[in-house]
């Protein structure tokens, strides 16, 4: 089975004596989020809208995850945990993070590249899934393991914790390594443009300008919020009174994954679960089916 492309999608051996077990566990999870192309697109936006949620930008005028405190990039860990629980709609186990097709597992992520995940001494033996974030290249891996004490180095730290041998991490199955997921926005545009998209009072311009100014990028909820900066941040997208008021006029639509997924793919755009992206038709007959659907005048 290939989950994603192959230098993404890294699975066992059928030999390994683990494969049983985390083959098992793949299925169960993808089952769980409902196959493979929901697991990928979903992967995509999964990190950007847990980090962004943290960073909390309507409320804090902060914009990266440099900006942080310490406190909060260690409760990034928690959020994900948090977060994959609610899409996968699984419960949380009784001593592990959750449970799976009936298996507890431990979630364990790093944003520090690497292999820093640390192993707590419950979790020891048991199944993982692992989460890796590079903020600045805007990639992630998804792997699973058993954390079998063979696989882990012999020190611990003085929470009794350890983490995978250079060669322990040879034994972990990777749904995704070095995946793209939808990056930070600030990180793509400069210091003028997000000053241009912050400096009006009102949410409506606000989007309105970002929308017009970014053609083509993925655009979260949790981005939205910070930018509009108003409790009913969704009615200043909309029509009747949103953004797309003052662009569909122009020829721009701003359609959204979860309404407009089968467009969206047919004009071969990238996008995440649950994101926006303005969009300007390259041709008259994209140009008649976003007028058909409303998007644009």
């Amino acid at each position: 089975m290939s989950l994603l492309p192959d230098t993404d999608y890294q699975p066992l051996r059928q030999d390994h004596p683990d494969y049983p077990d985390l083959a098992k566990l793949e299925r169960d999870l993808l089952e769980a989020v409902g196959g493979k192309i929901a697991f990928e697109e979903k992967l995509r936006s999964f990190f950007r809208s847990a980090i962004d949620e943290v960073i909390d930008t309507a409320r804090t005028q902060r914009y990266f995850l440099s900006d942080l405190e310490k406190t909060e990039k260690t409760y990034l860990g928690t959020k994900f945990e948090i977060l994959l629980r609610d899409w996968m709609q699984v419960p949380k186990g009784v001593i592990l993070d959750l449970k799976v097709g009936g298996q507890e597992v431990d979630v364990k992520s790093t944003t520090g590249g690497g292999s820093g995940w640390m192993i707590p001494p419950e979790a020891i033996g048991q199944l993982c899934i692992l989460l890796r974030v590079n903020e600045v290249k805007s990639t992630c891996a998804f792997g699973l393991v058993r954390a079998r004490p063979e696989y882990l180095r012999q020190g611990l730290n003085r929470d009794a914790k350890t983490s995978f041998s250079a060669a322990g991490t040879a034994n972990i199955w990777w749904l995704a390594i070095d995946f793209a997921y939808t990056p930070n926005f600030w990180n793509l545009i400069d210091a003028q443009l997000r000053a241009e998209i912050m400096k009006p009072r009102g949410g409506k311009p606000r989007l309105a300008k970002l929308f017009e100014s970014c053609l083509e990028t993925p655009v979260s909820r949790v981005l939205i919020a910070g930018i509009a900066a108003q409790d009913d941040f969704m009615k200043r997208i909309r029509r009747n009174g949103g953004a797309r008021d003052i662009l569909a006029p122009k020829g721009i639509a701003i359609p959204y994954s979860e309404n407009d997924w089968q467009l969206m793919k047919q004009f071969g755009l990238t996008f995440g679960s649950r994101e926006f992206l303005s969009y300007r038709p390259r041709t008259s007959e994209e140009a008649r089916l976003l007028r058909e659907a409303g998007h644009i005048d």
